[in-house]
């Protein structure tokens, strides 16, 4: 594990350290756990692990996305013991279903808790790849607009490899790691990534209407937390925040619109708790255009989502707003966001954090964001109960503010046939007379 060593001469230190990927890759050993922070996979430095299948055995990969360099395969087990953490890619999500790849349960809370603290209970990370900007001149790089826990795990692993990419964004905050505790520096020329905004024309009536339930809870001054997903993405976007003045941004992550609400004044964090006058997440920008706007931007403070992602952190936010997406939610109040039944469908990455922190909050909401059917309207995703094997990520204790497309269910307080009958009111008309007799079956003798 390299030590911080700002006495290191850096342009020395560059030149001892550079190497082309393979022999980056090389430094990788039989029985490793290599850990990749979100949107920290080096490309080059993958392929020519991937390379190496035949020269390894049991080398443990775990990242929230495990790209496929052609080890989603049965005979592959020998060498890859792939984690995955998130199963947003279709790829990995059929990697999951046929048992090709194993799913690690990520909440973003105390994530290397097990390994720092617990000895043989949780391992430590051997090698950590990330994907950095080339060296300024003092000899520090970036890890851009993903900070994740990238600078926070170099002091954790026994090898650190970076790729270079020369488009990535050099940002403000805790996003530097100094050259003296990189082991392997790998040249590349990764352009600066990012996606166009959708408008608003193209997003469904059912993300608007949902958009203007949102709004009527948002007070002035609250502070936002947004989490991914196609419905809560779609939030800003559609206006929701428009009217309000002077709210705050503490968050993991920002979905579209988020960087333009600060650009436009709307948000400043001018009443925030913990950071006033900043905008703090672990990952900012969404397109190229936010790209250009937070870098070098002192407004956007990145940290680590051991600092962004602790409930005991939100909770300090007074007046904390967390809006984030779920698969579907039962009449008591459990609310399912990653899986249907035992199968994975996605993950929960910093959800249960945030809606925690928001649970806590003196005067905080934490809201559950949830189009009231699926599949055209035939399948209600409020349902009487959960089926045996559904994963509950948030449960009915924690139930605090359902949003649908027909209304905003409050349950924090209610009993859970006031929960029922509330959650009623908003689920789709559709559906609302077998939820009545369901719900009568259940709860009312």
């Amino acid at each position: 594990m390299a030590q911080l060593d700002l006495s290191v001469d850096p342009v020395e230190a560059y030149e001892r350290k550079r190497m082309d990927a393979h022999a980056a890759a090389a430094l990788v050993e039989s029985g490793d756990l290599i850990w990749m922070p979100s949107s920290h996979q080096p490309p080059a430095v993958l392929a020519a692990l991937a390379a190496r299948e035949d020269e390894l055995r049991d080398v443990t990969i775990r990242s929230v996305v495990i790209p496929n360099m052609g080890w989603f395969r049965e005979d592959a087990a020998k060498t890859w013991n792939l984690q995955v953490q998130y199963a947003l890619a279709p790829d990995n999500r059929e990697a999951l279903a046929d048992r090709l790849i194993d799913f690690h349960p990520l909440y973003l809370i105390n994530q290397h808790k097990a390994g720092d603290f617990r000895g043989d209970e949780g391992r430590q990370i051997d090698v950590l790849m990330l994907v950095v900007s080339p060296p300024n001149e003092r000899g520090f790089v970036c890890v851009g607009n993903s900070v994740w826990d990238a600078v926070t795990s170099t002091s954790r692993a026994r090898t650190v490899i970076v790729e270079l990419s020369p488009g990535l964004p050099r940002t403000c905050g805790d996003s530097w790691i100094h050259i003296s505790q990189l082991d392997a520096i790998v040249p590349g020329d990764r352009p600066r990534l990012g996606s166009p905004d959708p408008t608003p024309e193209s997003l469904p009536d059912v993300d608007r209407r949902i958009a203007k339930n949102v709004a009527s809870i948002v007070r002035d001054g609250d502070t936002l937390q947004i989490g991914l997903g196609k419905h809560t993405g779609a939030i800003p976007i559609l206006g929701a925040f428009d009217d309000c003045n002077d709210l705050g941004f503490f968050s993991e992550l920002t979905v579209p619109g988020c960087v333009d609400l600060a650009r436009r004044g709307i948000i400043t964090s001018k009443h925030a708790e913990l950071h006033p006058g900043r905008f703090v997440s672990c990952y900012a920008g969404n397109s190229l255009e936010d790209l250009d706007y937070i870098e070098d931007n002192p407004f956007f403070e990145l940290r680590s989502y051991e600092y962004t992602n602790d409930p005991k952190v939100i909770s300090r936010h007074d007046h904390m707003l967390t809006l984030n997406g779920a698969l579907m939610v039962d009449l008591s109040g459990q609310i399912g966001v990653y899986a249907f039944g035992p199968r994975v469908y996605s993950g929960t990455g910093g959800q249960l954090a945030f809606h925690l922190g928001a649970f806590l909050s003196k005067q905080g909401r934490a809201v559950t964001v949830i189009p009231s059917s699926a599949k055209n309207g035939r399948v209600s995703t409020i349902v009487p109960q959960f089926e045996a094997g559904q994963i509950v990520s948030i449960p009915r204790e924690l139930a605090d503010t359902i949003v649908t497309d027909y209304g905003v269910a409050p349950l924090l307080g209610k009993s859970v046939r006031e929960r029922a009958e509330t959650l009623i009111e908003v689920a789709h008309p559709d559906h609302r007379d077998w939820l009545r007799d369901e719900a009568k079956k259940l709860y009312w003798p």
